[in-house]
């Protein structure tokens, strides 16, 4: 998985594209409410509208989802306001800490 993850570090995109379109895929995969995490990989500066913010908030704690994201060589920026936990990470190596916590999950 961090081999593929580590192919798009720093290609570029939007980061709330993911926030606003994690409610339509989560419903596409008929994630079962109340036992699925949400695992965020980025490295990108994310910088969220309250707006947003709000939405994905309210449709996280309808269906009692935790977002855990993994911010690499960046600050999170706006993830930690909608992140359950969020850890910044020099690098997606597996005997990090903080990459173990998330692949745990």
């Amino acid at each position: 998985m961090l081999d593929w993850l580590s192919a798009f570090i720093g290609c570029g995109s939007d980061i709330d594209v993911p926030v606003r379109e994690m409610p339509r895929m989560y419903a596409a995969l008929k994630a079962p409410p109340g036992v699925t995490d949400l695992v965020f990989v980025t490295d990108a500066r994310c910088r969220l509208p309250a707006d947003v913010q709000k939405g994905f908030l309210d449709w996280k704690r309808s269906v009692q989802a935790r977002l855990v994201s993994l911010v690499v060589d960046n600050p999170p920026g706006d993830l930690s306001a909608i992140s359950d936990e969020v850890h910044a990470v020099r690098s997606l190596a597996p005997d990090a800490a903080a990459v173990g916590r998330v692949l745990s999950l």
